[in-house]
């Protein structure tokens, strides 16, 4: 009788003793890598983020549309000019130099080492500059794309190469994306919305992907809903390849 006992407790103790066993040999769970830095604006200031910790890197009070370049080091962004109060100014067509114009400006993530990229201009659809909006690196840091108001139903797509200094226009374009992020063959090619023109009437707005240089069309990539949607299909098929 006491045999019969002892087998039903070691049989009951022993799922247990088991689970405990294979807790004892799971591994721990691994810490969450650290998030990467954010860059972001704040009532017309930039600031960046890091592990917790907020840095101010600017104080006009008329910065927006940071982006922190591939290696870290610093942040573009754009600086808005008091030009946008004349009146009859249209953001989406023209760019204006009085009384001051935007500015494309980079500072060093500690906030050192603030300076002008380049200062808008007024001209004509591929000549004029200002907003430089969708801000966007080449994956080794050389080149800083941007939109800037075109024509009306355009806007126009420019480079600035950080080693030369030298900027300039490439195609009409309204919107964009660097395949920065890709690892294959598409890596730092450009995905630009185009408006265009049926032969016999009519318009049309689609993606089309270039080259880097922006020079050689690749192929037409389709309509898509939204920005976001361009991105997510870069991200599950075009890189991928």
């Amino acid at each position: 009788m006491w045999l019969r006992i002892l087998l039903t407790a070691f049989a009951i103790a022993l799922p247990g003793a088991a689970a405990a066993q294979s807790a004892a040999a799971a591994p721990a769970a691994s810490p969450a890598p650290p998030a990467g830095p954010r860059v972001y604006s704040d009532a017309g200031n930039i600031f960046i983020e890091r592990n917790g910790v907020k840095t101010q890197l600017t104080k006009s009070e008329a910065d927006v549309d940071p982006v922190l370049s591939p290696n870290g080091a610093h942040v573009v962004y754009t600086r808005q000019g008091r030009g946008r109060s004349v009146p009859g100014y249209d953001l989406g067509q023209f760019c204006v130099a009085t009384p001051r114009p935007d500015e494309l400006r980079q500072v060093n993530i500690d906030g050192t080492g603030d300076k002008l990229l380049l200062g808008g201009r007024k001209g004509d659809g591929e000549a004029q500059l200002c907003d430089f909006r969708s801000k966007q690196f080449s994956s080794d840091g050389r080149w800083i794309f941007f939109l800037s108001p075109g024509w009306t139903t355009s806007g126009a797509l420019h480079v600035y190469d950080t080693r030369t200094h030298k900027q300039h226009f490439l195609i009409p374009a309204n919107d964009l994306l660097v395949l920065n992020f890709c690892s294959g063959k598409y890596r730092d090619d450009l995905v630009v919305q185009s408006h265009r023109y049926f032969v016999f009437g009519g318009s049309y707005d689609w993606y089309w992907l270039y080259d880097p240089t922006g020079k050689k069309e690749l192929g037409p990539l389709g309509n898509f809903d939204s920005p976001n949607a361009v991105v997510n299909a870069a991200h599950q098929d075009w890189c991928q390849q």
